[in-house]
């Protein structure tokens, strides 16, 4: 008998013999609360990402609330891209992230199982799922160790799909920690992947990508040129994306924004307010409202950005778009005070400091 099969019947043996301690590793409740086997579904909540948003959350202004928004976004991409579709059954029995009884690490056992199976596809969605506990625990060298490692693997299998996720958490990663020249390197591999499998939808995303790190880098004049020759054509002809096609106009008047040309940047986020009317999506009109009276507030036009900060308001009200209203309060405070109306800026940041200590403590 070869090695493989005496593995596998020991596996299953292993299962077989395990049942009877279903209840300490949830085996009926896992499998059927849970379609596919993941590490992170057991992440505690202690991870490192909340304890910076703990820390985020203890700063004052409108700027804290960004950074909190971005790194629960970063924390829900990290486990979106944790896509393993087995059930992995280990000598202690079905491991779900719990299971501590072994010497060898879970880790050990599971990479063990998928090398000594020969299964290199499984080998590498380990690796991949133990990348993404390690990111989410703030261990990232080890979580950027364990990602090449799982695209060597990939890359040998030919499995192109699980390369690029692999580069995406990457590219991500060092966004997330502000090392935009090696998130830049990822992306480019990314777009070689995206122009190889011809994929117009994930070629307009890796643009777009690719023009707001350029941004970040002061890089305005390729980013420019990106989105108006590359990511608009495909969101607007191609792919006849209107979300997608907001998302260029307001990248290019964040562009042109930064670079203080007011009259293109109220040009590009006048085209994504009409688009967003047109389609009627109230949260794409409300960002676009937000970033002109920016635009206004930047110019001086005080009493022009107040009306369009008033209509994003009621919008938001009426559509309970909690994270915008705290954005809003804080903006009307600012304009109210650029105006001189004391008494209006000093309610509207008491309410700014209300709703943004409630909206701390409802996601904690």
């Amino acid at each position: 008998m070869s090695l493989r099969s005496i593995l596998l019947s020991l596996l299953l043996l292993s299962i077989s013999v395990n049942r009877g301690i279903a209840g300490f590793v949830g085996w009926d409740e896992g499998i059927s609360a849970l379609p596919y086997w993941s590490i992170v579904s057991k992440v505690s909540k202690s991870d490192s990402l909340n304890r910076e948003l703990t820390k985020q959350g203890s700063s004052s202004g409108i700027q804290a609330i960004k950074e909190h928004l971005n790194t629960l976004q970063f924390r829900e991409q990290l486990k979106a891209s944790d896509n393993i579709s087995y059930v992995f059954p280990t000598s202690a029995g079905v491991y779900n992230g719990s299971l501590k009884s072994d010497s060898l690490s879970a880790y050990d056992q599971l990479l063990f199982l998928s090398r000594n199976l020969g299964d290199r596809n499984a080998e590498a969605g380990v690796l991949n799922s133990y990348a993404v506990s390690h990111a989410l625990n703030g261990r990232m060298d080890d979580a950027v160790r364990l990602l090449n490692e799982a695209i060597v693997l990939n890359l040998e299998i030919k499995n192109n799909v699980a390369v690029r996720n692999n580069y995406l958490t990457l590219q991500r990663i060092n966004r997330y920690r502000g090392n935009l020249s090696e998130a830049l390197k990822y992306n480019e591999v990314i777009l070689l992947i995206d122009l190889n499998a011809k994929n117009n939808r994930f070629l307009a995303e890796t643009y777009m990508d690719h023009a707001e790190i350029l941004t970040s880098q002061k890089n305005f004049t390729e980013a420019e040129s990106l989105v108006l020759r590359k990511a608009l054509p495909l969101y607007y002809y191609g792919l006849k994306d209107k979300i997608g096609t907001i998302r260029c106009y307001d990248q290019l008047a964040d562009t042109y924004h930064q670079q203080k040309k007011f009259t293109q940047a109220k040009w590009f986020y006048i085209q994504s307010n009409m688009l967003a009317r047109k389609i009627n999506d109230p949260l794409e009109i409300v960002n676009s409202l937000i970033n002109l009276a920016h635009v206004k507030m930047s110019i001086g036009d005080y009493q022009l950005a107040l009306m369009d900060y008033k209509e994003a308001e009621q919008l938001s009200v009426k559509n309970r778009y909690t994270n915008k209203l705290i954005e809003l309060k804080s903006d009307l405070a600012d304009v109210y005070s650029k105006l001189g109306n004391s008494g209006a800026a000093s309610s509207a940041f008491s309410e700014f400091k209300v709703m943004k200590e409630t909206f701390l403590r409802t996601i904690q």
